[in-house]
């Protein structure tokens, strides 16, 4: 069955998307809960991914090209959603004119990330007790 994505602001996002970063960061890896909501998500595109009928993850992109909390929901990882989403921002970011695209990967995701192009640059980090490291994309 195909992902279904949708790219919407965070006020028709929210209701969907905080539920599940909550689960994925706040629960699951223990990410502080006053960290996860920031003054981006209103200017953020926010990718939302149904998977036979239930919302199962999300993902934001900045104007400025910055992709990030994308979240997965545990019982539907290995089901290429991340790669659905990831795959949805980088088009809807290229059609909004973005040429360079960022993020701080965790470091148990930098292949994910590296299968679509991008490239680790500066040093390993740790925010909110995960290691990270800077990535970013070019576009030709």
């Amino acid at each position: 069955m195909a992902i279904e994505i949708e790219i919407t602001p965070w006020e028709e996002a929210q209701a969907i998307a905080f539920p599940i970063r909550e689960a994925v960061f706040v629960q699951e890896q223990q990410v502080p809960a006053n960290l996860e909501l920031d003054e981006f998500d209103p200017i953020a595109w926010h990718a939302l991914a149904k998977l036979k009928g239930a919302d199962v993850g999300t993902a934001r992109l900045l104007p400025d090209g910055k992709i990030g909390r994308m979240a997965v929901l545990k019982p539907y990882r290995l089901q290429r959603v991340g790669s659905a989403l990831l795959n949805a921002l980088l088009i809807h970011g290229e059609l909004e004119g973005i040429k360079q695209f960022y993020l701080s990967a965790q470091i148990d995701a930098l292949y994910f990330y590296e299968k679509f192009g991008f490239e680790m640059y500066g040093p390993q980090f740790e925010e909110a007790g995960i290691r990270h490291i800077e990535m970013r994309l070019f576009l030709k």
